[in-house]
């Protein structure tokens, strides 16, 4: 997988209570942090990536229950994660 923008992703554990069973369109990321437009009222939600513990993402028709470790760094040293 090439990069993260586009999918959508459904965060299933958190360290933040508040964050867990979160889940939307990645629109933008950074080193630290995801940004997703959620489908229930439309608002932007910011998510920092060292919270997340387990997420499950979409890609190639295709879901992936991945560990939320997998999500740390900058965006372009993830490249291929799926692979």
């Amino acid at each position: 997988m090439d990069e993260y923008l586009g999918r959508f992703i459904n965060i299933t554990k958190s360290r933040n209570t508040k964050n867990s069973n979160r889940s939307g369109t990645i629109v933008n990321e950074t080193k630290n942090m995801l940004f997703l437009i959620s489908h229930q009222n439309k608002s932007i939600i910011r998510i920092p990536k060292n919270e997340i513990c387990e997420y499950v993402i979409c890609h190639a028709g295709e879901t992936y229950t991945l560990d939320g470790k997998r999500l740390l760094g900058r965006p372009e040293e993830l490249v291929n994660i799926l692979k």
